[in-house]
């Protein structure tokens, strides 16, 4: 159980893919007795055809057509006394799929009437970071209610921007999906934010029950989690824990959880076994103390990094950032085993979002050589690999190393598809931005 001396209690709509529009979740927050503080809607829950068809991303807020949305849910805002954040799509290619030919943004509104409109970082036609206007100032905000600092952002698997939000004053990490993502990844990288900046991080979608081909499984429920673990959500309506509901029948609630008091579960990771087909490489201690590859040594540079390195992102960013079309691997130097036993839940509590976020290896070693832990991107892209070996050579499957330049999975990958692109350099640019301000705070 989690207590806090601020309070505000967060709603999130879980809607039917096209199925439940606004009003269907108006008309449960008519019965919900003033219960939420704040409520989240979905990526895409509104899709707006521009009247300005020419207009520039960036510029969107002015476009009529986009008021006119945005001033129905300041009125509901207003209305029930409660904040409100919506995910809206421009429609440019008259398409109703998430990224591909719409552009994704997120608005805000207060029940005072306040509001801002965030162009989201990635996942759309256009990308925030290729904005012309593009600050730390505009488009890393932050807005507070009851005392809480609430940040909206959707680019989750770089670190920096949860970091830098939290360290402005964040206390919760709002984010919000289109449909159907791979839950045993997109929950590790909300867990692991949750857990790297003492924050709690949420996310909402809707659940497609009927796919297409390629869109994944249905979605079963929307998620929220902080440092303990998974926060055990409830149904606004019936009070009941999310989990007493079959997951076919999720779709249509609001489920919601108080900042300052609630539950949550968490199961510890687990050492896992190497993947069938792995293309195996080792890793070697030295006479000399130096860490060697048994080939490709060039390809893989060896960092050694302190475990404060470690918990810090930006550090790691730096670190990966020298090596183009490179994968770090990072030895992480622990001082003792009593330094190790104090850290260790908090290592397994981010350690599989963050060889996510730059699919490579850490290998947690202390003062004498010794192997604590090592971890990695698995193969197949299901999951991350844990595991304790007794001592070198530590063996890992290459196939997926791909650190943040390197390959189609990598992490810069996810903000670059933007077509103004012209020179990746701007992308590089606001990124050593947003660490040279982490620095400073």
């Amino acid at each position: 159980m989690k207590h806090n001396s601020k309070s505000i209690t967060i709603g999130l709509a879980f809607p039917e893919l096209r199925k439940h529009d606004s009003d269907y979740f108006l008309r449960i927050l008519d019965k919900s007795q003033d219960r939420l503080d704040l409520i989240v809607f979905p990526e895409g829950f509104e899709t707006i055809t521009p009247a300005n068809r020419g207009i520039a991303p960036e510029m969107i807020s002015e476009d009529a057509n986009v008021k006119a949305v945005l001033k129905n849910y300041v009125s509901a805002s207003k209305n029930y006394n409660i904040g409100v954040i919506f995910g809206f799509q421009v429609d440019y290619r008259n398409t109703l799929t998430s990224g591909g030919g719409n552009d994704q943004y997120c608005a805000f509104t207060s029940p005072q009437g306040n509001s801002y409109i965030y162009h989201k970082h990635s996942t759309s036609r256009f990308n925030a970071f290729f904005d012309s206007n593009w600050s730390i100032e505009n488009n890393l905000r932050t807005v507070s209610l009851n005392g809480i600092g609430i940040s909206i952002c959707h680019d989750s698997y770089i670190s920096l921007i949860s970091r830098l939000l939290a360290k402005k004053g964040a206390d919760v990490w709002v984010n919000i999906s289109y449909q159907n993502v791979r839950p045993h990844i997109w929950e590790q990288i909300h867990f692991t934010r949750a857990a790297e900046n003492n924050i709690i991080s949420i996310c909402t979608l809707h659940r497609n029950s009927h796919p297409k081909k390629g869109e994944g499984k249905p979605q079963k429920e929307p998620y929220a989690f902080s440092v303990d673990g998974k926060i055990k959500l409830r149904d606004i309506e019936s009070d009941k824990f999310i989990g007493h509901f079959l997951e076919n029948e999720r779709a249509g609630k609001i489920y919601f959880f108080d900042v300052a008091n609630y539950k949550t579960t968490y199961v510890e990771s687990h050492e896992l076994p190497l993947s069938k087909g792995a293309k195996e490489i080792a890793l070697t201690l030295k006479e000399n103390n130096s860490f060697e590859l048994n080939r490709d040594g060039d390809q893989f540079p060896i960092k050694e990094v302190t475990l404060g390195d470690y918990f810090a992102p930006e550090v790691l960013w730096k670190q990966s950032l020298k090596h183009h079309g490179k994968t770090t691997i990072f030895i992480v130097r622990v001082l003792n085993q009593e330094e190790w036993q104090r850290k260790k839940s908090h290592v397994l509590r981010t350690i599989r979002g963050r060889v996510i976020e730059f699919s490579t290896a850490f290998i947690f070693i202390d003062n004498s050589d010794s192997i604590l832990m090592a971890a990695y991107r698995s193969s197949n892209y299901k999951d991350s690999r844990i595991f304790y070996p007794t001592g070198f050579p530590v063996i890992i499957d290459e196939r997926y190393l791909k650190g943040i330049f390197k390959g189609k999975r990598c992490t810069c990958n996810i903000s670059l598809s933007d077509y103004r692109n012209e020179d990746d350099a701007l992308y590089y640019k606001r990124v050593e931005e947003i660490i040279s301000k982490i620095e400073s705070l």
